[in-house]
């Protein structure tokens, strides 16, 4: 039996920070942490370190490091405790403090549910959602959420500081409600479409008037706001990016010395609504803490992280004139005249399909891309683990991800306006995680996207074995072969633990 001369000063200050966590692990599943098939651990060890001198010297290791050795141990078992408590040499033993990153992508079949964290050393908490829905078996998405919570639990976070939505469609929404109700939300991220581009979706998506989610499409603020149970701080709307708008900032400067407050505020530029809007909810904002991100406008979470959305309208549906006022007389009829909602909606779809017919092709695949990396563009990646295999690298700084939703990247244009709106800070460069748009679907991309977006791993957010859908498309899957393709589906997801 091993005793506590053979652990590294590393380990005793993993464990003495176990110690101290609330409620205390069991000795037991301390130990488990630190056997290895060359070495056996007894209980004995426990008690020689709580009393040998030679163990006093050295500090226990910060609760946050603790919390990410025992998510990443889970990963995968027998993980180093000097890459998560980094004692410097000398007769203390003191700790250099570290930054962790959680990223996860959770199993929900064909949907999507994205979720990351940021710890620090000195009390500092942060994560975020991007999407949660699918269109596969609802149990898959509740227990995702329910594990996603868990996780956050056992790190000391009760609340969501950011959850962003991509766009309206089930898959990606299905859930969302649930979040509302299970947890304070602080921000909400949505792109911004008008009251008539968001009944043109619902249309497409086949919701009735009598669908719950109906209300959502209606007046997206006025149904989070109505949510029993629900507590939001702000809903803000990414406005439709425009090459004529020009290029958002650089990052900011970093504060290497970032105050520890676990409370983080985010910070972002505000503009007013568009002047044409139509929405019940403009007329309300004031009220309501609805907000408009500025046209470049950058998401800031002091001093530490950014998130950088792109909305892309050029793949909106061109409507009419003509379509316009004859749309806008039944969406009054909507507002006013619930009885008839039904009815309504009905004629609304058949002006719809007039105008625009029934060829999937004219489906509305606006989608909100949002790049998420820390502000330091030099930070190194210190080391990660992960439950499946990926491309990211020690010692690079292409750990930031680039979130994609339903979007499109099509060949010439669109692609290249894509990498003006992220050349600044080179953060496209910069995004080596990339969930792939669309699921793998062909109709989001083009041959030779791969390359161009270069990315350290690629996510496929999808079901397979659908009968119908069949996504990752095959063609896709071989342009991103070299890329480390990582499927996310109903039985795995993707889990990340990282240092920087």
């Amino acid at each position: 039996m091993a005793s506590a001369k053979t652990l590294t000063p590393a380990e005793i200050s993993m464990i003495k920070g176990m110690l101290s966590l609330a409620p205390r692990p069991k000795d037991q599943q301390i130990l488990a942490h630190f056997t290895r098939p060359d070495r056996d651990l007894n209980h004995r060890v426990i008690g020689q370190i709580r009393k040998t001198a030679r163990t006093g010297a050295i500090a226990p290791a910060s609760e946050t490091a603790v919390r990410a050795f025992m998510i990443a141990n889970r990963l995968r078992p027998h993980q180093d405790a000097s890459d998560f408590a980094k004692i410097s040499p000398g007769p203390t033993g003191s700790k250099i403090d570290l930054r962790f990153l959680l990223l996860d992508w959770w199993p929900v079949g064909q949907g999507l549910f994205s979720s990351g964290a940021l710890l620090a050393e000195n009390g500092f908490r942060f994560n975020w959602v991007y999407d949660c829905g699918t269109s596969a078996k609802d149990s898959f998405l509740t227990a995702a959420i329910g594990d996603c919570q868990s996780r956050w639990s056992s790190l000391g976070m009760s609340k969501i500081d950011l959850a962003i939505l991509s766009h309206f469609d089930h898959d990606h929404i299905s859930g969302f409600t649930r979040l509302v109700r299970s947890a304070p939300i602080g921000t909400i991220l949505l792109p911004y479409l008008t009251q008539l581009q968001r009944l043109v979706l619902a249309l497409q998506q086949g919701v009735s008037a009598d669908d719950a989610e109906f209300g959502f499409y209606l007046d997206p603020v006025g149904y989070l706001r109505g949510l029993e149970g629900g507590e939001i701080g702000d809903i803000v709307f990414v406005l439709p990016s425009d090459p004529d708008d020009g290029v958002p900032p650089a990052p900011l400067d970093p504060v290497p010395d970032y105050p520890g407050s676990p409370e983080v505020r985010l910070k972002y530029p505000r503009t007013d609504a568009p002047e044409a809007t139509d929405d019940v909810h403009s007329q309300t904002a004031a009220n309501l803490r609805v907000y408009y991100l500025e046209r470049r406008g950058v998401i800031t979470v002091p001093f530490v992280w950014e998130f950088l959305p792109y909305n892309d309208a050029s793949v909106l549906p061109k409507v009419t004139k003509a379509f316009e006022v004859q749309a806008s007389r039944l969406m009054k009829d909507l507002l006013t005249k619930p009885a008839a909602r039904a009815v309504t909606l009905a004629a609304l779809k058949s002006l719809y399909i007039k105008h625009f017919g029934k060829s999937s092709k004219n489906q509305n695949l606006i989608s909100l891309f949002v790049y998420s990396g820390p502000l330091d563009q030099s930070a190194p990646l210190l080391w990660q683990d992960s439950d499946r295999p990926i491309g990211l690298r020690t010692g690079g700084n292409r750990f930031a991800q680039m979130y994609t939703g339903d979007g499109t990247l099509g060949a010439g244009k669109q692609t290249a306006d894509l990498e003006n709106h992220y050349r600044p800070g080179n953060r496209l460069s910069r995004a080596g995680v990339l969930q792939v748009m669309h699921h793998g679907a062909e109709g989001n991309w083009h041959s030779g996207l791969a390359p161009i977006l270069n990315p350290e791993a690629s996510i496929f957010s999808s079901d397979p074995d659908h009968k119908k859908l069949k996504h990752p498309n095959a063609a896709v899957l071989r342009d991103f072969w070299p890329y480390h393709p990582v499927q996310v589906d109903q039985a795995l997801g993707l889990h990340i633990v990282c240092a920087f």
